[in-house]
């Protein structure tokens, strides 16, 4: 039994003698782990057209474990490979795609993953901004994955509010309760994450946050990444960006 689906390359580590398992990302299932034979070999065709970071076509096939039967490059990302802090921050990024493993919504997840790495290769675009998309890119791929903070009604009582605090990991709570944790959320920042959560990449690549709404932002988003992730990774590195 064997399918086809594009994916995007994850990572790869050596497997065997001369084989290596790739880790990578479908819209389908998420993350598959599959085997490329004598990948490791000079004369493998097929592993040049699976670096990290590209898009591609493949054929998988089924059994015990599954392996690559065929492998097509769409996007090697070339433009991005060329710069070591652009690089960087796509290896960070594909770094939660590899920790994340709570189901989420693969196809969404899968889309946003395109839309970054392909504003990231973009050479039109600056290097601080690319900075700023990506840390858009980790509110929407959290939100995405089943953390999706609640900004229109306090998550204790439900009442509809348009501002209050914020509580790590949950959401904003009116001023009614005392909440271990919780930090204040000046309005045009609660304004800012509904708006970089539910907006389309063509709306946001040209948003501009001035320094004291950036400063809160930072603060909220350290909290956010940290109330998901019990040891935080390399992309919490990126918060600190901007």
């Amino acid at each position: 039994m064997s399918f086809k689906t594009e994916a995007f390359v994850l990572k790869n580590i050596p497997f065997r003698e001369a084989d290596r398992l790739y880790s990578l990302f479908t819209p389908q299932e998420g993350i598959i782990q599959a085997i490329l034979k004598s990948a490791a070999k000079s004369s493998s065709k097929q592993a040049g057209h699976l670096p990290t970071f590209s898009k591609v076509k493949i054929m998988i096939g089924r059994g015990k474990m599954d392996y690559l039967a065929g492998v097509h490059l769409i996007k090697d990302f070339s433009n991005l490979r060329k710069d070591i802090k652009l690089m960087s921050l796509a290896s960070s990024l594909l770094e939660l795609y590899i920790k994340e493993s709570s189901g989420g919504q693969k196809v969404a997840e899968y889309y946003l993953l395109e839309n970054i790495l392909y504003l990231l290769d973009n050479k039109e675009i600056s290097l601080n901004r690319k900075i700023l998309l990506t840390r858009i890119f980790l509110w929407k791929y959290l939100s995405l994955a089943g953390w999706q903070p609640e900004l229109n009604k306090c998550v204790i009582c439900g009442i509809k509010i348009n501002n209050g605090n914020y509580w790590p990991g949950h959401g904003i709570i009116c001023s009614n309760h005392e909440q271990e944790g919780k930090v204040s959320l000046s309005d045009n920042c609660l304004k800012l994450l509904k708006k970089i959560i539910s907006d389309n990449w063509a709306e946001l690549i040209n948003l501009k946050i001035d320094k004291e709404l950036n400063k809160d932002w930072f603060k909220i988003s350290q909290l956010f990444y940290q109330a998901v992730y019990e040891k935080p990774g390399q992309a919490l590195k990126l918060y600190n960006y901007g």
